[in-house]
């Protein structure tokens, strides 16, 4: 790629720190607006709006490793910091940083050329027949349910019928989530919607919720919706349970040595997901087409495992989804969460287990309907890995859409409130349209 980095503020050695928090006081933007996509050989612009004149420290990423910094001041307005062309695929990002605390920034993502890109792993030549290998064993075994009525908050209850739902699996704990549906539903009427859970044990985003499954029944139409726990913990438990789970049993689930398939944490997660839907589509009120499954970050790792493994899958929704392109590394960028070749090495067992439950092989086999949300200056879930991914997947009709400031957890690099707020509103839009159109 051109080497042709120009820093357009004016430099300077710095001296005394700026006061005031970069993210609420310097506006970056792009010439290219919300999307930050570029072609090869296109210049990428990044300008720095601020009140007042300002000393900064301009950091350049590439591909998610970093290029060096530049002292400049800022000039109050509008002003030009960044401008490169790149002739090959590359996933930008520019940061300013306080000088005296480099901790407080405001950062802005561009991608060139991401139709490019390509996954870190080839499919392993047993890849399908060491999955219907796993499936026939987990079928194998006679399906057990247990469904427990349990209350609906409200005048929710007036429509709905909530239950806590329990299905026996050969992994270490069975399939545990909230079941909801429109009450008194016709035979054949409903679509199922699964939501997968991103990362985390006690968080109150990694519990399952009867106010969650409820939601999920409202979606189109109404719908079969199940919020399921992504580790088969039980459903509606004390603070005190879900702590003494992730500080035990759960304590770092997801660095854990990865040393073979049996003991892999993932295997048992993507598992009950497939046991869920075996259960699902026995219901008699499923209409027997419509399969959506949905879910950020590790929820995003799910919904493409479940559309790999199975092929009643017909739509996935997800939103900056995680292990996709765990192997990023071997194409000289950083990988996706949750990076194990970063922690045991390219040579290690990881580089042989891991092709197993990268999300890239999966997708090589869905060929329903795909909605995307990627962010620019995600580190955890990098750009360049989802479009990766996206890029593999045979999708009878997919979309994607990248935004120049959206990280992980839901954080967006803008300088107030009320853009953060705005911009959130906007990206979430893509995938309720997309969601609420389909069922």
């Amino acid at each position: 790629m051109k080497k042709t980095i120009c820093i357009l503020a004016s430099l300077l050695t710095l001296g005394a720190a700026h006061g005031q928090s970069f993210l609420e006081n310097v506006n970056l933007t792009l010439d290219k607006g919300i999307e930050g996509v570029y072609a090869k050989g296109d210049t990428t612009k990044v300008y720095a709006e601020v009140d007042k004149e300002t000393p900064a420290l301009v950091k350049v990423y590439e591909n998610g490793q970093y290029q060096g910094k530049t002292e400049a001041l800022l000039k109050a307005g509008k002003s030009l910091v960044f401008s490169q062309a790149y002739d090959a695929p590359t996933a930008l990002m520019v940061r300013l940083a306080n000088p005296a605390n480099q901790k407080d920034s405001t950062t802005v993502g561009a991608i060139v050329a991401p139709e490019e890109f390509r996954p870190g792993f080839e499919e392993p030549a047993d890849f399908r027949s060491f999955w219907a290998a796993q499936l026939k064993k987990m079928r194998a075994q006679k399906m057990k349910v247990k469904l427990t009525p349990v209350e609906v908050p409200g005048k929710d209850a007036e429509n709905y019928v909530c239950y806590d739902l329990e299905v026996n699996c050969i992994t270490e704990r069975p399939v545990r989530g909230y079941l909801a549906m429109p009450r008194d539903a016709r035979a054949h009427s409903l679509p199922i919607a699964i939501f997968a859970h991103s990362a985390g044990v006690a968080a109150p985003f990694a519990r399952t919720s009867v106010r969650k499954a409820v939601s999920l029944a409202k979606y189109g139409n109404g719908a079969i919706g199940l919020d399921i726990n992504a580790h088969g913990l039980l459903n509606g438990q004390d603070d005190a349970y879900y702590k003494g789970m992730e500080q035990n049993e759960l304590r770092k689930y997801s660095s854990q040595p990865v040393t073979d398939h049996e003991s892999f944490y993932f295997r048992g997660m993507f598992l009950r997901l497939v046991r869920a839907l075996d259960y699902l589509c026995t219901l008699k009120e499923w209409d027997g087409k419509r399969v959506l499954v949905t879910g950020g970050s590790q929820g995003g790792a799910q919904s493409a495992a479940l559309a790999g493994l199975d092929p009643r899958v017909s739509m996935v929704v997800v939103d900056v989804p995680a292990m996709w392109d765990m192997g990023g590394s071997l194409k000289g960028r950083s990988s996706a969460w949750t990076k194990p070749l970063e922690r045991q090495g390219k040579d290690s067992v990881a580089a042989q287990i891991i092709p197993y439950y990268d999300a890239c092989n999966f997708m090589r086999y869905y060929k329903g309907k795909l909605v995307v949300n990627v962010g620019l200056i995600d580190l955890t879930c990098p750009p360049a890995g989802v479009w990766s991914v996206y890029n593999v997947c045979p999708a009878s009709s997919k979309e994607i859409h990248p935004c120049a400031w959206k990280g992980h957890s839901g954080k967006y690099s803008v300088s107030t409130k009320e853009g953060r707020s705005r911009m959130a509103k906007h990206m979430g839009t893509y995938l309720e349209k997309a969601i609420n159109g389909y069922l």
